[in-house]
């Protein structure tokens, strides 16, 4: 069970990744409110009939037992992030919005802390420091220090604001659990959509504007980060918890250096190394690292009461 959950974490970051590159491509085509709001359309249109086919929900019993937290995950998590990380992506690299979405984890752990009284291990602690070293030694090109000589911007603090947001959805999410995963998320999503319905009147859509990558990128972004991402993610969370969840969120940076290497990009050796480290970060962040010594220790016992 939880290793799928972490297969599960894994695709969600893998698909976020492509949102980082994806999304900054798609933002010089149609303006964050119509990005966000095609994605989310797009995502609702799929998952409403999946929904009843797979889940066969009482979407009316739900929403009225539910609507406020139905409204509060839409507000926070549809509307709010996805416009803020596509307003960030305007002014800022998606290198930079891998590092500062690196930050994530720590802001959730800290979140999990104060909030949810989590407590973590000696060796979860290690591995959640190791994971954001492997993600600087890729963002950096192995160069570490680089990272006080990066150039921040606007952008850049918009990010972070997402980032907070969306550790505050991540560790509010058991809330949730009761439901019915495909609903939940095409519920949030059509609520998201009908919010955003008056922002388009603010910013108009700008046809000529519009080419055939941007238009393959928002269908990308409405089946992948939004459905597929957000649907493992949720489950991660529900088998594992945030604070052991939000350590997959430092695969994304190493994710986005394989795509870009994919469209023609050079892979350094400082991102092999980084994606090694970022690794070693989440065995020792999942415990697997301690379970295995502690499985290879039980079986040694046996063995030795056997021959007693």
């Amino acid at each position: 069970m939880k290793t799928r959950a972490w297969i599960f974490l894994v695709l969600a970051n893998l698909f976020w990744a492509g949102n980082l590159i994806f999304g900054k491509s798609v933002t010089s085509d149609f303006h964050p409110i119509w990005a966000s709001f095609l994605r989310w359309a797009i995502a609702a249109v799929v998952l409403i009939p999946i929904a009843q086919l797979v889940e066969k929900p009482n979407w009316l019993k739900i929403w009225k037992n539910n609507w406020g937290i139905l409204l509060f995950f839409s507000l926070v998590g549809v509307v709010s992030y996805t416009l803020l990380t596509y307003t960030a992506l305007q002014h800022t690299s998606s290198t930079n919005g891998s590092l500062i979405n690196s930050l994530t984890p720590a802001v959730m752990i800290v979140l999990s802390l104060l909030f949810l009284k989590d407590k973590i291990t000696v060796w979860q602690g290690v591995g959640l420091v190791l994971s954001f070293l492997g993600v600087l030694t890729v963002l950096t090109k192995g160069h570490l220090l680089g990272v006080f000589s990066t150039h921040y911007n606007q952008g850049d603090g918009i990010l972070l604001v997402a980032v907070f947001l969306w550790a505050i959805y991540s560790i509010i999410s058991k809330r949730v659990q009761h439901l019915p995963p495909i609903t939940f998320v095409a519920f949030t999503a059509s609520i998201g959509v009908v919010c955003m319905l008056p922002l388009l009147f603010i910013q108009p859509l700008h046809k000529e504007h519009i080419t055939a990558f941007g238009i393959t990128g928002i269908i990308y972004l409405g089946l992948f980060p939004s459905i597929g991402s957000f649907l493992f993610w949720n489950q991660g969370i529900k088998e594992l918890g945030p604070s052991k969840a939000s350590i997959t969120m430092n695969l994304m940076p190493i994710f986005t250096a394989i795509i870009s290497v994919m469209v023609g990009q050079e892979l350094l050796v400082s991102q092999i190394v980084g994606g090694v480290i970022v690794i070693v970060g989440m065995l020792l962040s999942a415990n697997l690292m301690d379970r295995a010594r502690g499985a290879k220790t039980k079986t040694i016992t046996k063995r030795r009461t056997g021959m007693a």
